[in-house]
């Protein structure tokens, strides 16, 4: 059996075709980008994800080599306001997107009862937010809506001509019950946003269409190709680390930085500052943080810092190593575009501070990797009052770098393992597709099936390192309250 799974990312589209042994088989990218149109408006044109699985479909095809189920894994909450014939109405708003920041703060006042139902506190990322946004400010636009969708659930469409989702999906937009894993009417009517806008829920892992004539016409593909929704990006990938069973953290060090970690079931005593969403496995948990920027925060500070011409990445590990063994007193609050967990400050930016005239670029480099390192560092003391955390699996762009690894070991004091292998969000997708068809028993087999030959980086903690760390930790929190909590 031969899965193409598809993971649609926020720069590209991956097509990855993998027998059911997880030999991958074909590969393809195709790679887009959002409109920066200003600080608080982010957006993209839909054309860019319809073409994008258009072309990675004909190009599977065009190798002969057959495609038996489709798994989708996507970015979970930018939205796509579509009419009745499924046409876009607006360009997709991205989850980076800030204009539903007024809404999201009369809305604080009943976070309780969001957290409660949804699993979150309300606030910028989530769908629900940007549905509200619509429904205010784009009356005109509101009143052609047939269906409110996100990038995973327009491309279902695309291909099978159904309007699915999975709870994955759901629980990133403050609208569906977690427990209970249903279109929440609280929630429904708190964002003022009514059920008939919304998609199907389904368990991940479940079939949610088959390709219709008019895909196939576009790509070649046979039609009946039934097309499984795997759950949310950082589920998979979360689950393609390893995360299927308590004790193991995800770190995925990307656009963003995400924390992820399995629950069995929804803590009774969760408190507001994470995030509980459900998992890519059928009636499992995860429990979130995150960081709104990690290596877009280190792009832009090569481009605006460096030559680009002239400085390659190589040359900036170099830098990192040499500033390793030296004291480096400067800070970084790393807010670029606001903080999230534990208290969702959007109003928080980056700060940069202890800077003399002696302070080089190099140092404001490790200072910026430490303050992400220490941000995230924060959120797994948070997660480690719900569960033991025995092992760490990083991955993501920054991860690729051996001295940032370190730095990140030294950080948290936890020994942390990287992969050689990088297609955990595929791979992840993969496990969940593979289950659903009973290829395996469970994902703790299917796991060891495919990644167990894979090569591991292992990083220790250097005590001394450590327990600088600490202090600086103290440093970085008491300068964030001084700015942003004071009266």
């Amino acid at each position: 059996m031969n899965i193409l799974v598809i993971d649609i990312g926020t720069s590209s589209m991956r097509g990855i075709l993998f027998s059911d042994t997880g030999e991958k088989l074909f590969s393809t990218q195709v790679q887009y980008q959002a409109r920066y149109i200003s600080k608080e408006e982010i957006e993209q044109n839909v054309c860019d994800w319809q073409n994008a699985v258009t072309s990675i479909v004909k190009n599977i095809v065009e190798t002969s080599k057959s495609v038996d189920a489709i798994a989708v894994s996507a970015q979970r909450s930018s939205i796509i306001a579509v009419d009745k014939d499924g046409s876009p109405l607006i360009p997709a708003i991205m989850w980076q997107d800030r204009r539903a920041a007024d809404i999201c703060r009369e809305l604080e006042a009943h976070n309780r009862t969001i957290f409660e139902r949804s699993g979150a506190k309300v606030n910028l990322v989530f769908s629900g937010c940007k549905m509200a946004w619509i429904k205010r400010n784009k009356p005109e636009i509101y009143n052609k809506v047939y269906k409110f969708v996100n990038i995973p659930e327009y491309i279902f469409y695309y291909m099978t001509g159904e309007y699915n989702t999975d709870h994955t999906y759901g629980s990133r937009s403050n609208l569906m019950n977690l427990r209970e894993r249903k279109w929440d009417k609280t929630l429904l009517d708190l964002f003022n946003i009514t059920e008939d806008f919304l998609c199907v829920l389904n368990e991940p892992g479940s079939i949610v269409g088959k390709t219709r004539k008019k895909f196939s016409s576009l790509t070649g593909l046979q039609a009946g190709v039934p097309v499984i929704t795997t759950g949310g990006d950082q589920q998979c990938a979360a689950l393609g680390q390893g995360v299927y069973k308590e004790g193991v953290l995800s770190v995925v060090l990307g656009t963003g930085g995400y924390l992820v970690t399995h629950l069995e079931t929804v803590p009774p005593d969760l408190k507001e500052d994470l995030i509980c969403n459900c998992a890519a496995l059928p009636n499992k948990y995860i429990l979130e943080a995150n960081i709104l920027t990690c290596s877009s925060a280190f792009d832009w500070f090569y481009r605006n810092f460096y030559d680009s011409g002239k400085t390659t990445i190589k040359m900036l590990d170099e830098e990192l190593e040499h500033e390793y063994r030296k004291e480096n007193s400067s800070i970084v609050l790393p807010f670029f575009q606001g903080r999230t967990t534990p208290d969702w400050n959007s109003a928080a930016k980056a700060v940069f501070a202890n800077i003399s005239l002696s302070t080089t670029r190099s140092e404001l480099l490790t200072s910026l990797i430490e303050g992400i390192c220490l941000k995230i560092s924060n959120n797994i003391r948070l997660i480690r009052q719900y569960t033991d955390i025995k092992q760490v699996v990083v991955s993501g762009g920054l991860s690729n770098s051996k001295i940032i690894n370190q730095i990140f070991s030294d950080v948290t004091g936890l020994k942390l393992v990287h992969l050689e292998n990088t297609e955990s969000t595929s791979i992840g997708a993969l496990i969940t597709a593979l289950c659903a068809f009973r290829i395996f028993d469970n994902p703790e087999q299917a796991f060891s099936k495919l990644r167990g030959n894979d090569v591991k980086d292992e990083f220790v903690p250097n005590d001394i390192k450590t327990a600088n760390y600490t202090i600086k930790q103290q440093e970085v929190n008491e300068l964030y309250n001084r700015i942003y909590k004071s009266v």
